[in-house]
This record gives C-alpha cells, sequence and structure tokens, in this order.
C-alpha cells in the first residue's frame, strides 16, 4: 500500500508542477486511476487497435515505433514521469496507427481519457491542467517534426544526447539510429568523431 501511495504521489507531484490544484481535485483524479505494470516485450499501446487510455510512466522505459515495409521505425522514447497515449487514436476514436512496447519492466498510472475529460468539466483547474498537458504534448511533437527540416542527423543526435544524457545506456544503437533516421552506421559515424 505504500509503494503504491509513492506511485500516485508522483504524478501528482508532476501535475502540481504544470499547474495547481486543489485537494478535491488530487481525490477526484486519484479515483479514476489504476496502476499496470509491464513486462519486458509488453504492449503498453498495440497498432490496430483503439486506445482510451493514458499513461503516467513511474518507472522503466518505453519506445513508440511504426512498422513500415517489415521495419520498426522509432518514433519517441518515454521514460519516467513522462506521460504516453496514442492522442490521435483517442481523439478519432481510431485504431492506433503506432505502437507502444515496454523496453524493459514498466510500470504506469493508467486513466481513461473519458473520465478524465468529465472531472475537467466540474473542475476549472483540472481543465486548466489537461489545457496545459495537450499544450506540452504539442510542442513536443513539433519539436521533434522542425529537427527534421532544419538540424542535421549529428544535430538532432547532440541534442538528444544533451536533453537525455542517459540515452546511451538505456537504448540500443539501433533504435537511437531509428529514431534519428538514420542507419546505425551513420550513428557510429556521428559517435566515432566525438
Amino acid at each position: 500500500m505504500i509503494r503504491e501511495y509513492k506511485i500516485m504521489e508522483r504524478i501528482v507531484q508532476v501535475f502540481k508542477k504544470i499547474a495547481p490544484l486543489a485537494e478535491e481535485d488530487i481525490v477526484s483524479f486519484l479515483s479514476i486511476t489504476k496502476t499496470r505494470r509491464l513486462a519486458k516485450g509488453d504492449y503498453w499501446i498495440e497498432a490496430g487497435r483503439k486506445n482510451t487510455q493514458i499513461g503516467f510512466l513511474n518507472a522503466g522505459h518505453l519506445r513508440k515505433y511504426y512498422l513500415k515495409e517489415g521495419d520498426e521505425i522509432t518514433d519517441y522514447f518515454y521514460f519516467e514521469n513522462d506521460f504516453t497515449a496514442d492522442l490521435p487514436s483517442i481523439l478519432s476514436n481510431t485504431p492506433s496507427v503506432a505502437s507502444i512496447i515496454a523496453m524493459q519492466e514498466s510500470s504506469l498510472v493508467t486513466f481513461s481519457y473519458d473520465d478524465f475529460n468529465k472531472l475537467c468539466e466540474a473542475s476549472p483547474r483540472l481543465e486548466h491542467l489537461h489545457r496545459l498537458i495537450i499544450e506540452i504534448t504539442f510542442l513536443r511533437f513539433y519539436d521533434r517534426a522542425m529537427s527534421f527540416i532544419l538540424e542535421t542527423p549529428k544535430e538532432r543526435y547532440d541534442r538528444l544526447v544533451s536533453s537525455r544524457p542517459d540515452i546511451l545506456q538505456r537504448v540500443t544503437q539501433h533504435h537511437i539510429a531509428s529514431y534519428l533516421g538514420i542507419s546505425p552506421q551513420h550513428l557510429s559515424r556521428i559517435r566515432a568523431r566525438k
């Protein structure tokens, strides 16, 4: 029970850093949450299925990827304190095109997007928090898209490593290369020049 409380406390602290919340907001939010454990290789979201849940990664590492002509194209890495979902699937009520898989044993706090929206209707503070989380998510993916237009692979690599110094220990070179849109050999050359 203490461990469960600590898991829930972490998401509350992240929420409070984004926007102030009243105690009743926290209580009502926690009433719609569950915890979920994923073993390495388990899917959090699987392509071809509708996504209705938001996850908050308490521990572990997830990888989002698309399948193209039999190859996995890595789109994002999720680490502790990240929110994870497939918003296009949720918002359009369509099956997900991407998969999100556990790269190591992971634990999440999960909640229904619809249940959270219902809480937001009753609480302006939760509605404000929801808007800010959507804005943060939009800017994160906008920044990634712009990096492919404005930056070289080396610049993308440098920015990834400076924002996540531990990534080289936690993620395979193959997945990092895929995320950067380059071959593993090109990534090896970039790293050799360092």
